[in-house]
Formats: C-alpha cells, structure tokens, sequence
C-alpha cells in the first residue's frame, strides 16, 4: 500500500509536493502581477502569457489524469459509493475541459498582445 509521501511513477517528487509547488508559484505570480509596481516588461508578460498556456494545458492533462484515476472501473475503488465517484469524475472532467479552454483563450490572445507589445515596444515596464 502506498503512502502519501509515494512518489507516482514518472515524478520525482511526490505528487502532493509537486501540486504544492504549483500553487505557491502561482500565488507568487499572482501577487507580482496584481502589484502596482511596473513588474515587468511587455516583451517579459508576453513570454508570461506563453508559460501560462503550457502551464494550462499541462493542468488540464492533470486534471484528466486525476479524473482517470478515480474512474468506476478502478477495481482499487470498488468500496466506494458509485454516484460519488461519477460525480468526481465528472468535476475533475469539466476542470480539465475549462483548464484546455483558458489556454486556448490565451493563445487567441496572443496577436493582440503580440501588436500591444510591438506598438508599446518590447522593453516598455508596466
């Protein structure tokens, strides 16, 4: 049986520490940006903006691979009631579809602030 501390195949670092470490750094740039300050460049948000949709597709795949897990076929959840686990799955389905969602938004985006970036100029702090 695994703990919690197990790390899952593939990562080398557990999954609830590596799901820490997204948050935090989330938060951290959310700070950043939410700050009056001038943060940073246009030409460093434009680069922002395309980690953040790898970044969201790549929270998107998690999510579908959470929801995966705790699919009725896992024979390791046969004690678990069924509706609950549809109802999971689902959740952590329509989380993964609005994650890929965000990230093709941004990437519809990108002209525009590829044109602000361009009109404004690249080293403009904002």
């Amino acid at each position: 049986m695994r703990g919690p501390e197990q790390n899952l195949p593939g990562l080398s670092l557990p999954p609830t520490v590596v799901a820490g470490h997204l948050r935090s750094c989330a938060e951290e740039l959310a700070e950043t940006l939410r700050g009056h300050d001038e943060a940073a460049t246009l030409g460093e948000l434009t680069e922002v903006v395309t980690q953040l949709v790898a970044g969201q597709r790549a929270l998107a795949h998690a999510l579908a691979g959470l929801a995966g897990r705790v699919d009725v076929r896992n024979i390791a959840l046969v004690a678990a009631p069924t509706v609950d686990l549809e109802v999971v799955t689902e959740v952590l389905q329509a989380a993964a579809c609005a994650a890929s969602c965000s990230a093709e938004a941004l990437v519809e985006a990108q002209p525009s602030l590829d044109c602000v970036r361009e009109s404004a100029g690249p080293d403009t702090r904002v």
